[in-house]
C-alpha cells in the first residue's frame, strides 16, 4: 500500500486487513460525523478508500456533501490542512486515495447539507441516517 509516511527499518509490522464503518443520524441542522482510529498507540491505518451512503431514496432532491478530514469532528472548524476531500454526493460515493492516519490521529467523515441550502432543504435531512466504510491496510507494530 502506497502512502506518504515510511516506517524506519528498525519497525517490524504486521499488516492485516482494515475494514470498518459507522452509522450516524443526521441531527436537526443536517450535520453528523462518524469517528475512526487506530486500536492502539502500536497501530497505524492507511486508508485506501471510504464509501459514504445515505438511507435516502435514489430519487432525493437534497443529499448531504460528505467530507473526509483528519483529527476534527465539526466541519465548521475544519481547517484547509485537516480537510482530505469532499464528495458532493455524500449519499453514495467513494473517496479513494491513501491516507496514512497515526496512532495519535482520528478520521472522521462529515456530513451537512450543501452550501446555500436553505431552511427547508436542510428539514429534509433531518434524521437521514449516513453511513461510512472505511477499508485499507491497518499495521501493528511488534518491535
Amino acid at each position: 500500500m502506497a502512502a506518504g509516511f515510511v516506517p524506519p527499518d528498525h519497525w517490524t509490522e504486521k499488516p492485516s486487513q482494515l475494514r470498518t464503518t459507522g452509522n450516524v443520524t443526521l441531527n436537526s441542522a443536517g450535520i453528523g460525523s462518524i469517528q475512526f482510529s487506530p486500536d492502539n498507540a502500536n497501530q497505524r491505518w492507511v486508508i485506501s478508500s471510504v464509501i459514504v451512503s445515505t438511507n435516502q431514496n435514489a430519487t432525493a432532491q437534497v443529499v448531504p456533501f460528505s467530507t473526509i478530514a483528519m483529527n476534527t469532528t465539526d466541519y465548521t472548524q475544519l481547517s484547509q490542512g485537516n480537510n482530505r476531500g469532499t464528495s458532493y454526493s455524500g449519499n453514495n460515493d467513494t473517496y479513494s486515495s491513501p491516507l496514512d492516519v497515526g496512532p495519535c490521529d482520528f478520521v472522521s467523515v462529515l456530513f451537512y447539507p450543501p452550501p446555500g441550502s436553505s431552511p427547508s432543504q436542510i428539514s429534509t435531512l433531518v434524521g437521514v441516517i449516513a453511513t461510512a466504510v472505511v477499508l485499507g491496510t491497518k499495521y501493528t507494530r511488534r518491535a
